[in-house]
Parts: C-alpha cells; sequence; structure tokens
C-alpha cells in the first residue's frame, strides 16, 4: 500500500505588522542579554583581535615610511598612537632603534644606524609562533618580570633592506578595551537594526493599514454591505487599488439594486399575471356557468316550439318564441356589461371629464327609479349638500351610482331606507350610498368586487343580476383613479366612491 503523506498543520497566519513588531521586541531583548552573557564569556583568542589589527596597520605604515625615507617620524607617531613599543634589528641581528631608549636617530640605510644598548632589548620569550625571514607575521611573547608577567603581541615585518621590524603592544591593556569596544560596538548594531526596523515598521504600517481597510471592506461587499469604503492614504498605487475597490463597490451596488427592483418587479409582474390568471379562470367559469343556463333554456325552447309549430298549436309555440327572445335579451345584456368592465379595464377608454352638481346627480336617479321605490315601499334621502361639484365623466359615473342604488334595492330590508349623503376629504368628494338591512360577510368585503361573484347566492336569475355592477364599479373608479369600498353600519350597508372635486374648489 502507498505510504500515506503526513498531514501538515496550517501555519498560523499573522499580520506583517504584528511579525515585524514581535521581531523588534526579540531583538531590544538580545540586545540587553547578548552584551552582558558576552561580556564575561568571550573566548582568548577574541583578545588579540584589536590589537592584532592595530599592529598590522602600524607596520604597513612603517614599511611605506622605509620606502619614502621618512621612517624615524613615522616610528614615533605610531609609538604614540597605537601605544605601541618598536624595536629594529638589522640583517646581522643588531638592535639599532628602540622605543625603550630615550635618544633615536635612524640614517636612511638602517645598515649605517647606530646599534642600541643591547639592554633596552626587552627579554622576551615566544610563546607562539616563530619569524618568517621574508616576509610578515605574528608572535606571542611573554616577559617575565619579578612579580608579573606581561603578554605582548608582536607584529614583525622584513623590510625590503632585509631589516627586521617588530612592533609589540601588551594584550592586557586591550582586553577590557576589546570587551567594551564590542560591546558598544553590538549595541550600536543592534540599535541601529531596532531604529532601521521601527522605520520599516512605521512604512509598512502606511502599507498594511489600507490594506487592513480594504480586506474589511471587501469583506462586507462579501456579506452585500456597500456602505463601507477604502479611505485613501498616501501611497499612489495603494490610492489606485482603493480607489477600483470602491468602484467596484458603487458599481456592485447599483446593479444589486437594480437587480433588486427588477426582481421585485418581476415577482409583482409574476403575482400580476398569477391573479390575472386566477381573474380569467374565475371570470371563464363564470360566464360558461352564466351563458350555460340559457343557451339550454334557448335550445330546449327553440325545440318545443319547432315541435308545436308542427303539432299546430301556435299558441304554445309563441308563448315559447317569448321565452327565447327573453333569454337573449338576458344574454346581451351580460355580454353589454361585460364589454364595458373591458372598455374600462383595458385603458382603451379615456374619461371625459366635466363639473357637475352631486345633489343633482344623485336625484336624477330617484326621479327616474321613483315608481320601483314606490312598488316596493323603500323610502329615500338625498341629503347631499346643495352648491358642490365634482368633476369627472358624468355619464360613467351615473353606471357607478346606478349600480349602488340598484344594489341597495335589492338588499333594502327592516325599514326598507335608502339614503344618498357626501363627505369631504383632501381632493375629492365621497358620495355614499346606505341602505337598511344586512351586513356584508367580512370573508365576501374583498371579493364582491370580482366579476360573477355574488355574496347573496339566493338572488335568483329571474331578478337578472349576473355578479358584474360591483366590478363595473371597480372599472369605472380605477379609470377614474379615485378610491371605493363598502363598510358595513350597525342598522345596514355603505357602499361608497370618491368624485375629485371641482377645479374650482381645490
Amino acid at each position: 500500500m502507498p505510504r500515506s503523506k503526513p498531514i501538515r498543520r496550517p501555519r498560523k497566519e499573522r499580520k506583517i505588522g504584528s511579525r515585524l513588531m514581535r521581531g523588534i521586541i526579540f531583538i531590544m531583548l538580545l540586545t540587553v542579554l547578548i552584551p552582558v552573557i558576552a561580556y564575561n564569556n568571550l573566548p582568548e583568542w577574541v583578545y588579540y583581535l584589536t590589537p592584532a589589527t592595530r599592529l598590522w596597520i602600524v607596520t604597513e605604515e612603517i614599511s611605506a615610511a622605509y620606502e619614502a625615507g621618512d621612517l624615524l617620524q613615522t616610528l614615533k607617531d605610531s609609538e604614540t598612537h597605537y601605544e605601541t613599543i618598536i624595536e629594529i634589528t638589522n640583517a646581522d641581528g643588531r638592535l639599532v632603534y628602540s622605543s625603550r631608549a630615550l635618544q633615536n636617530t635612524l640614517p636612511d640605510d638602517l645598515s649605517k644606524a647606530t646599534p642600541v644598548d643591547d639592554s633596552y632589548l626587552l627579554d622576551y620569550a615566544t610563546k607562539f609562533g616563530s619569524k618568517n625571514a621574508s616576509g610578515k607575521g605574528y608572535l606571542i611573547k611573554e616577559y617575565e618580570g619579578k612579580n608579573y608577567t606581561v603578554t605582548f603581541l608582536d607584529c614583525y615585518v622584513y623590510l625590503s633592506s632585509g631589516d627586521c621590524v617588530d612592533v609589540n603592544m601588551q594584550v592586557s591593556q586591550m582586553s577590557s578595551t576589546t570587551k567594551i569596544s564590542m560591546i558598544v560596538s553590538f549595541l550600536v548594531i543592534m540599535i541601529s537594526i531596532i531604529l532601521a526596523l521601527l522605520v520599516i515598521y512605521k512604512y509598512i504600517k502606511r502599507i498594511t493599514q489600507p490594506v487592513d481597510d480594504m480586506v474589511k471592506t471587501t469583506e462586507n461587499m462579501a456579506r452585500l454591505d456597500f456602505s463601507k469604503k477604502c479611505p485613501r492614504g498616501t501611497i499612489t498605487e495603494l490610492n489606485s487599488l482603493a480607489d477600483s475597490i470602491n468602484e467596484l463597490s458603487s458599481a456592485l451596488d447599483t446593479a444589486l439594486t437594480d437587480l433588486k427592483e427588477k426582481n421585485q418587479q418581476l415577482e409583482e409582474d409574476i403575482e400580476n399575471e398569477r391573479t390575472i390568471d386566477n381573474l380569467r379562470q374565475t371570470f371563464i367559469s363564470g360566464i360558461s356557468h352564466e351563458l350555460k343556463t340559457p343557451i339550454a333554456i334557448i335550445q330546449g325552447y327553440a325545440e318545443g316550439a319547432k315541435m308545436f309549430y308542427a303539432a299546430g298549436n301556435a299558441e304554445t309555440a309563441d308563448s315559447y318564441c317569448d321565452t327565447i327572445m327573453q333569454e337573449s335579451v338576458r344574454m346581451n345584456e351580460m355580454i353589454m356589461k361585460l364589454l364595458e368592465i373591458t372598455k374600462y379595464s383595458s385603458g382603451a377608454y379615456e374619461p371625459e371629464r366635466e363639473d357637475f352638481e352631486l345633489r343633482e346627480f344623485a336625484q336624477e336617479w330617484f326621479d327616474r327609479n321613483e315608481g320601483v321605490l314606490s312598488e316596493k315601499g323603500i323610502t329615500y334621502e338625498n341629503t347631499v349638500p346643495e352648491g358642490i361639484f365634482g368633476n369627472g365623466d358624468k355619464l360613467i359615473l351615473e353606471s357607478v351610482l346606478n349600480n349602488y342604488l340598484s344594489n341597495a334595492v335589492s338588499h333594502a330590508e327592516g325599514e326598507k331606507k335608502l339614503k344618498v349623503y357626501c363627505r369631504e376629504t383632501d381632493a375629492a368628494w365621497r358620495m355614499c350610498v346606505f341602505n337598511t338591512g344586512k351586513p356584508v360577510a367580512e370573508k365576501d368585503i374583498d371579493k364582491i368586487w370580482d366579476s360573477f361573484y355574488r355574496a347573496d347566492k339566493s338572488l335568483s336569475r329571474s331578478q337578472g343580476r349576473f355578479g358584474l355592477g360591483l366590478s363595473i364599479v371597480a372599472a369605472i373608479q380605477d379609470l377614474h383613479e379615485e378610491d371605493y369600498g363598502v363598510e358595513n353600519k350597525p342598522d345596514g350597508v355603505e357602499f361608497w366612491f370618491d368624485v375629485k372635486k371641482s377645479r374650482a374648489e381645490i
């Protein structure tokens, strides 16, 4: 079986700024701890680094001075500046110069130099190294006094003349200096690094802060929250990126807002379409139901009339023909009402507005139907004030009033009272038709405006009612962009419709 690969734990994510700050804190701790530890734990060879460097420089200067013919002055300067002890021996091994001698003179040709008393030559013991007669190198020597031992570092060099220059320096006098100089150097380096990191941290912060703002903005965008924008900073490239994100956020906000509006409109259209489909089905079901009976009657009576005529019974045949004519008239009335609803609902009809007096408008109906009211024992009252005018298509608004009052006559019970009155609203007159009788059931209030809907199923066909009157009211009021409705009262029902005030009354 193949060996499965080990699962690697994901590395913990950290921000650049936090990583850099951790590094600064770590280096600051090192700056404190390392010098303390190093001060007492430096290896021995470290003590020789500074003297060796100085001695090497001195020997280089001496070699150059010898070639330039200015050896004595260079020797004096080196003794003073570098705290060294210089000894020069000629090719014969005789001491011709010593820093310990009070009087030192050197000719240009060292072979002609006056020898110096050998008593000025320190009695060294070579501890480490040996001279190479043709080059340059280091020796470690020790000088033993009565009560002390001094360690010297000797850097020698053979001049072109074959003479040897020994430059000696006490190691002991340089050890503490070496420690301090190294610690100071380390501190300077570490402090410089810290300052550099702080400067870097500052500039990184100028970069990471806008990036953090962009991250937060994009996270909000992922949550479809486009209210927050990326602030501009001082870096041109980041400002361009921030502007691009802001433009993207605004574009997405606009697109989503537009999409929401279109979705909402689509939902409304779908709901409207669904409502229209339901109304269409209801309409088709209603008209099919309404036409089924008269068509059946016409068909049956037509067959009967034909049969009676054939049998020579003209009187009965004529009676059947009268029934056929009555049903044809009723069908024609229903179709005319349907066409009226379609005309008003389709928007093909433009109302011809005019100002008309409302009390006279109501009274005309009562005058035309005085006989019907008297026959049914219905009393009426017209309390619409004189001198108030409405504005609208009077011809079709008469259909609204006629349907309301016809319904009121059909449903009037008890005291059998009819009343027409008017209330004022902000920009319209509210014409109200009241009749005593049973209230409209709550479940029917929103449905009575639908075609072929009859709240009172007990009404027979003989009364010539199809359930279309209130549908016509709704279509006409929608055409006028005015409200309409019904409200149950303690002793009856009130239907109302708004008529726009005349231009002079607004």
